[in-house]
């Protein structure tokens, strides 16, 4: 359709030599600190001086051009953006070629092509984290996102492996569960995949989990985010981003062994499947096994298969996928808190401390995700998601209660069998105008979402005193899958409806948004009738401010709220309110070394209203605590600021404080939470011979210590961990050699209990080979 482009490219070159006969020849180089203004003119014309004022080379389609005119050009920052500008009122489209030069055409096909997240450290763009489509530096926020190219580096396994680099983040592996558990500054989180919540909410005690090898990418959102999911998102959350099909032919199968006889097998398929390329589909399939985990449970295993197929074509993006897992974790090895001696026991490597090899959890999920955007003109966008989730836990274990001396334990058998359904539909409209200099964009929208999870028990299960030295007496069978029937269940529903204005002015943007949620659930258990609960919902608003101080600096401030409904009654059956929270944030972003590299820094106070603990006179019902409160410092970097050098870092410092002064017997320490986290991972690859590169990774991943209980009586101490890579390519062959922990420091993970304290990874290693056969 554009074999002229070489003749288009001499009709705008041709042109653009009329003013600069006149004015002089111009320059080749486009300063950063330079805008691009043009008033109305014909079209051809304007592409001409931006051209001319820029360098860039633009080729035109002289008949799609021909009797348009241009608008008006403000404050453009480059020439793409002139030249998008100066098309907004037609129906041309605009695009970058790879040899840098700007393609201006009518009819053209703008397909799929595949995430930079894939690609690159370093992403500038959120996905459905966000309505506004806005990217990551023009967002009055603190987001990190952890791309899929940075966990391939590090050949992270799981998401604890994976949020190691997300400051802020702390996993809890002393839940005795499986799945990820997580808090993001402090306050406990669902997670969300593509945007939307998970079943990993109170009820479901898998937490959030998805296998690495469809991760696209993970968006750390810090601070409240009612806007996005309503309730559930206290101080953040983590938004799992499943990978896409796209136009670009891609066949790579890749092989893992590691320590414990460890074995991974994957295959990741893409390709285009109509030739118009409009239409394109992906296949990601993972098989992973293991002799047994360090500390001498069973081997960790993980299933998936993740078909995909996306259909894009200029304005029309649909993307419809599956993916079905099953993961099966080994006991999270632990030892016990020795409370006169202030530290954790020593324990034989390798051996459990209570029962056998065969402990672990298994989560078998299916996801189903369809998404729809389809944009009209550049005003309008309409989008729509729907995504359905169906989850299975079973726990099989003796998980430790309470220590009993001497050398006694409290141990239950008894295990856990729940099934979750949730489902949840999404949709906005989202309106661009522009009124002078000003620039205006309206989101409308809502979102529904249910969740059924029903919990099964068994009477096999018990509680009994277990000497863990001497192993005596003889520990009870645990109980089989057959053995469970419905204990209880409960179904609840959320619906809400938000908005958000997006205002910008010269350098300065403003944005409002607003959701209104409401909630009920519907309780039954065993021998009981059906209790429904209503929540009296909330308003939640967030305000957040940007200026662009330089081309490369802007500086922000926001003000965010977000809340979870309450169901938990107190001794007297009173219903408990809702917990709300508020996060008042400023920072400032700063893209370094010609947009190579990109740094977000920020300080944040986040206050919760109350939370909830069991009663301690009937532990079936609960009792109100006044707030918590967080108060710190958020850094990131990524990028890659030398060719063949990639960075990615991370720390914050927090300051948590229960309020709760006034009763010393409660304490005012916030357990689980270090005060300093941090992340540092830096790799260099060089070219060592045609078609062959090497290089080497090095990261170091820690933590300061953290309180075990509110009285800050015992603490779990610091951890640090260091990591190397070694990375060899010849063609299409890729060697990753990787060492973990590699000077083999004992680290024990943060706790809630003195009778589980989860024991750091020792010194492992794993070997990679990759194979691109397209």
């Amino acid at each position: 359709m554009f074999s002229r482009r070489a003749v288009l490219g001499v009709q705008v070159a041709a042109i653009a030599m009329v003013p600069a006969l006149i004015a002089g020849t111009p320059t080749s180089v486009f300063a950063q600190d330079q805008r691009i203004n043009l008033p109305a003119m014909p079209l051809m014309e304007a592409l001409a001086r931006i051209r001319q004022q820029t360098g860039t080379v633009i080729h035109a389609d002289p008949d799609a051009v021909r009797g348009l005119v241009a608008a008006r050009v403000a404050d453009a920052r480059d020439a793409l953006t002139a030249a998008k500008q100066a098309t907004g009122n037609t129906s041309l489209s605009v695009s970058r070629e790879p040899d840098g030069s700007i393609l201006v055409v009518n009819q053209i096909y703008v397909v799929a092509h595949r995430d930079d997240a894939e690609t690159s450290f370093m992403v500038r763009d959120t996905t459905t984290s966000t309505r506004t489509g806005e990217s990551m530096r023009d967002q009055p926020r603190n987001v990190q996102v952890l791309s899929a190219k940075l966990l391939a580096e590090q050949q992270a396994q799981s998401l604890p492996d994976a949020l190691r680099n997300a400051g802020g983040v702390t996993v809890n592996a002393a839940t005795v569960q499986g799945g990820v558990s997580y808090t993001v500054r402090g306050l406990s989180s669902g997670g969300a995949v593509n945007g939307l919540p998970t079943p990993a909410n109170s009820y479901f005690a898998a937490g959030s989990t998805q296998p690495i090898a469809n991760i696209e990418r993970l968006e750390v959102l810090k601070g409240p985010d009612a806007i996005l999911l309503g309730g559930e998102s206290l101080g953040g959350t983590v938004n799992i981003v499943t990978k896409k099909p796209s136009a670009d032919e891609r066949l790579y199968m890749s092989g893992e062994v590691g320590s414990f006889g460890s074995v991974r097998g994957t295959i990741d398929a893409n390709r285009a499947i109509s030739a118009d390329k409009t239409l394109s589909a992906r296949i990601i399939a993972t098989a992973a096994t293991a002799d047994r985990n360090f500390g001498g449970y069973r081997g960790n295993e993980d299933y998936l298969f993740a078909p995909s197929v996306r259909y894009k074509k200029n304005g029309t993006d649909i993307i419809a996928n599956i993916s079905a897992g099953n993961q099966i974790f080994g006991m999270v090895p632990y030892t016990l808190f020795d409370e006169e001696a202030n530290k954790p026991i020593p324990i034989k490597a390798g051996v459990p401390l209570v029962g056998g090899q065969d402990q672990y959890t298994q989560i078998k999920s299916t996801l189903y995700d369809v998404q729809a955007r389809q944009e009209i003109g550049n005003w309008l966008t309409v989008v729509g998601h729907w995504q359905h989730q169906n989850s299975n836990l079973f726990i099989s274990q003796y998980s430790p209660f309470v220590v009993l001396p001497p050398d006694l334990l409290l141990i239950s058998s008894s295990g856990v069998k729940q099934k979750s359904i949730n489902d949840s539909i999404d949709g906005y409209v989202r309106i661009a105008l522009k009124t002078g200099p000003v620039e205006h964009k309206l989101i409308v929208g809502g979102m529904a979402t249910r969740f059924d999870t029903s919990t099964d028990g068994t009477a096999m299960g018990d509680m009994f005193p277990y000497d863990y030295v001497a192993k005596d007496p003889p520990l009870p069978p645990l109980p089989a899958r057959s053995t469970f029937t419905f204990q209880d269940a409960i179904v609840g529903k959320q619906k809400s409806f938000y908005a958000q204005y997006l205002v910008k002015y010269w350098k300065l943007a403003l944005l409002a948004s607003v959701r209104k949620t409401s909630s009920d659930s519907t309780t039954r258990a065993v021998n009981e009738a059906p209790a429904r609960y209503t929540s009296k919902g909330a308003v939640t608003p967030s305000f957040g401010v940007i200026l662009e101080l330089t081309d490369t600096l802007s500086a922000y401030g926001s003000l965010a709220y977000g809340f979870i409904p309450s169901y938990q009654f107190d001794r007297s059956l009173n219903l408990l309110p809702d917990t709300r929270t508020r996060n008042a944030e400023a920072g400032f972003k700063l893209d370094l070394l010609n947009k190579r590299v990109f740094l977000s820094a920020s300080w944040f106070r986040l206050n919760q209203s109350n939370y909830k603990v069991p009663d301690p006179i009937d532990r079936r019902y609960y009792i109100n605590l006044p707030a918590q409160l967080a108060e710190g410092v958020d850094v990131s970097v990524s990028g890659e600021p030398l060719e063949g050098v990639t960075i990615s870092g991370s720390f914050t410092r927090t300051n948590y404080k229960l309020l709760t002064t006034d009763n010393p017997m409660l304490g005012n320490t916030v357990v689980l939470q270090p005060r300093d986290q941090y992340s540092a991972y830096a790799s260099y690859r060089h070219r060592v011979a045609k078609d062959v590169t090497g290089g080497l990774g090095a990261g170091v991943f820690g933590r300061s210590s953290a309180a075990i209980d509110p009285q800050g009586l015992y603490r779990i101490g610091p951890a640090r961990q260091v990591d190397v890579n070694g990375f060899l390519t010849i063609g299409k062959l890729d060697l990753n050699l990787g060492v973990r922990n590699l000077f083999d420091r004992q680290n024990y993970g943060p706790t809630l209990a003195t009778t589980y304290v989860p024991l750091g990874e020792p010194r492992t290693w794993r070997l990679t080979v990759g194979y691109r056969f397209r």
